[in-house]
């Protein structure tokens, strides 16, 4: 976890300079997670810096705010931080497609009455693709899929939301 957090404390301070330079995004969105049994949504926000025309890295971070019922017990997504190396194809000005490859950590709750609760995490390789398209010079949506790979166990996230770009 401790290496999650640096990279991304190192990926967003490149955003003060980005704005500047007009090579930075930032997007919020859904997304939703599918661990396991259980399928749990959140909020996520990202930070996007590109180098070049094509090679950025992106810090994310996630809070859980839709729980699912499995079984008696319920599970949440607490939190989850991640940080990417990003590669982008843009097909055109308004349309780009992208890959990205990193490392993730997520911490997830879960409860039962008359049980108690319990907490786990897992965090790992993580890699997905996705595609942006800007309605407006600077406005834009965006979804993708990533695959989170943790040591005990696995999610599917597929996300979708807005971007802007400075």
């Amino acid at each position: 976890m401790k290496i999650a957090l640096a990279s991304l404390a190192i990926a967003l301070t490149a955003v003060p300079a980005a704005f500047a330079q007009g090579d930075a995004e930032l997007s919020v969105g859904y997304s939703n997670v599918d661990v396991g049994p259980a399928d749990v949504g959140a909020l996520t926000g990202r930070g996007s810096y590109f180098f070049t025309r094509n090679l950025g890295v992106e810090g994310e971070a996630s809070i859980g705010i839709k729980d699912d019922d499995v079984g008696l017990g319920t599970v949440e997504l607490d939190h989850s931080v991640g940080a990417f190396g990003v590669v982008r194809a843009p097909v055109s000005d308004k349309f780009h497609m992208f890959g990205r490859v990193g490392y993730a950590t997520s911490e997830l709750s879960v409860s039962a009455p008359g049980v108690g609760s319990a907490s786990g995490d897992f965090d790992g390789v993580a890699y997905g693709v996705g595609a942006k398209y800007f309605a407006t010079e600077r406005f834009g949506f965006r979804g993708d899929f990533t695959k989170f790979e943790g040591d005990d166990s696995d999610a599917d996230v597929f996300s979708v939301g807005a971007v802007v770009r400075f």
